[in-house]
């Protein structure tokens, strides 16, 4: 290998060699419903059969060549496809990473995103690269940022080196989780936390401020804001050397740009000599438009994609328009096909409400699903993720938190109820399978009122799937109704209050008035949750809503049967449960 040459940053500039990428290649299953799942009910269309792939770590050059294995990694297979040829080793970084990633992560080589990345990142250069999630991005971007913070404390100033801006708490605390174990041999010279929104904030500020003020600091949008603007973190953040930005386009998706652009106020005494690191699946102009606003003039450009194929290439995707009070249903006997054999499958609600209505449902019908959504608590959220990511022959039921971000090996199938939001969305959340050269289903289930998200789909390979007859649904409409009628009475009125909050958000795309909505939230209350009149709502709910005097809402002055909160995943407030 060809010797490093000094660029007369201090850094060096690296030979890599070309990307040659290699593809590469338990326990009882849970019960679910064996009566339900042996019933005589018939689908309409055969659909594609689970990949079968294992989840296992495997050999080969990142299952660590030197026997080990690190437990605690997480290299999926969709990494493992990514890999190339160029060792850690090569890497004109200090000893002590090395040393950590040899004997921590236990990586050898770098995936193909790193290889092209890490040349220019580690030369001190700002960034702005087009990169998929399980590709090893993470890596790409924490390296680079590690070597600045060391340099940074060795030079003697203080503070906060280096911030990461990651849009969801799962996907922070994952960032900060494979920093630590980077920084194992830098200890206690260098530190690293975690602070995202739904925890005590002064806690944040007492380990920010104290003696003891990490060198690097994972955050997600919001929590940063209130640190920045209310509690005086910007003065720790003087001397910045890095900022990285990771899901860059989910950001501004969720509604983060007025967050991040607050961000990048409180932080323009650093603009000039920071580096920037920007990391996204897509480039539309909003994020284009953040980072040109981030970065330096002499910032550049890495596309690890190349033209988007969009994951739909490797994807049999099928939608289903059946009518609403048809749903459960229609779920009920898809998972009945997709639960067989060996199966990952990840199910997509619209709101975190509707996710804990329906994973209460199925779990009530002795099919076991794993609940993710934002009205779980952290660590709750955390031992989902886990348990999905690193098990076979399961089922989660999800809002959003699962849309990106996460690499979830090995999904055989998502499905997707109810109305996306646009149709980027529909493609991230397809995006969850068909991972690394393996095969994977897509599967969306509207109602009849939803109809019209097909149009944007006209380009895609989706086939149309006819819904259940009559005769079909009616079979298995008592075991649901039970089984709604079995669930506790404020999950039913917190769905009611979602279905309705989701809903009115998309008036005008549905075409309806507010009185139409309302009609067709009491049918939702009657016809699925199986309820006499429809739950109660306070009266600042509705006002909040913009429902007031609108007609048929069982409106109460007292507090409600069904709590609002939630707002976007990752924090906030308000009557909407949408995430």
């Amino acid at each position: 290998m060809a010797p490093t040459m000094n660029n007369g940053n201090g850094m060096a500039s690296l030979p890599f060699q070309d990307p040659a990428i290699m593809a590469m290649g338990s326990g009882p299953p849970p019960p679910i419903g064996q009566q339900l799942f042996n019933s005589a009910v018939p689908l309409p269309v055969q659909l594609g059969s689970p990949n079968g792939a294992p989840n296992g770590i495997g050999a080969g050059p990142n299952s660590f060549g030197n026997g080990k294995g690190n437990p605690t990694s997480r290299t999926s297979s969709t990494t493992r496809a990514h890999l190339t040829e160029t060792t850690f080793a090569s890497l004109p970084i200090s000893a002590l990473t090395k040393r950590a990633i040899a004997e921590i992560l236990c990586y050898q080589t770098l995936t193909a995103v790193q290889a092209e990345t890490l040349p220019l990142a580690l030369q001190g250069m700002d960034l702005i690269a087009k990169a998929k999630t399980g590709t090893g991005k993470t890596m790409g971007f924490l390296l680079p940022t590690i070597e600045r913070v060391v340099a940074a404390i060795h030079s003697g100033t203080r503070g906060i080196h280096a911030l990461v801006i990651s849009p969801t708490r799962e996907l922070a605390s994952q960032i900060e989780e494979e920093c630590q174990q980077l920084m194992t041999f830098h200890k206690p010279q260098l530190s690293a936390r975690v602070v995202f929104g739904g925890t005590n904030v002064k806690a944040d500020v007492r380990d920010l401020k104290g003696a003891n003020t990490p060198s690097l600091v994972v955050a997600t949008p919001g929590r940063l804001n209130d640190l920045l603007y209310n509690y005086g973190v910007d003065a720790l953040c003087a001397n910045l050397s890095t900022l990285v930005f990771d899901e860059a386009d989910q950001l501004l998706e969720m509604g983060f740009r007025p967050d991040v652009t607050k961000i990048l106020a409180k932080l323009q005494p650093s603009a000039a000599t920071r580096q920037t690191l920007l990391f996204s699946a897509t480039m539309p102009q909003d994020v284009m438009a953040i980072a040109k606003f981030a970065t330096r003039p002499t910032v550049r450009m890495v596309d690890t994609v190349g033209e988007d194929k969009q994951t739909n290439a490797q994807v049999e995707q099928s939608a289903t328009v059946c009518a609403a009070a048809a749903q459960p249903a229609e779920l009920l006997a898809l998972l009945r096909q997709l639960m067989v054999g060996e199966f990952k499958v990840i199910v997509f609600f619209v709101t975190a409400r509707l996710t804990q209505l329906f994973a209460e449902l199925f779990n009530s019908l002795g099919i076991k699903v794993l609940e993710m959504h934002s009205r779980k608590s952290q660590p709750q959220r955390t031992r989902v993720a886990e348990e999905f990511r690193e098990g076979s022959r399961c089922a989660m039921f999800t809002s959003d938190v699962s849309a990106r971000g996460m690499d979830y090996p090995d999904v055989t199938s998502v499905v997707q109820v109810g109305l996306p939001s646009d149709r980027a969305q529909y493609i991230h959340r397809l995006g969850r399978t068909a991972r690394a050269g393996k095969a994977g289903g897509g599967h969306l289930l509207l109602a009849d009122f939803e109809r019209f998200f097909l149009n944007s789909l006209r380009d895609l390979p989706v086939q149309t799937r006819p819904p259940l007859g009559a005769a079909e649904v009616a079979a298995l409409q008592p075991v649901l109704q039970q089984g709604f009628g079995a669930l506790n009475p404020v999950t039913l009125g917190t769905s009611y209050q979602a279905w309705l909050g989701f809903y009115n958000s998309h008036l005008r795309k549905l075409g309806w008035t507010p009185s139409e909505l309302v009609s067709k939230a009491n049918d939702f209350s009657r016809e699925v949750l199986g309820l006499a009149t429809p739950p109660p709502l306070e009266a600042k709910t509705v006002g909040k809503m913009g429902l007031k005097g609108v007609p048929g809402l069982n409106v109460q002055k007292g507090p409600s049967g069904a709590p609002g909160g939630g707002g976007r995943d990752g924090g906030g407030g308000g009557w909407c449960c949408c995430c």
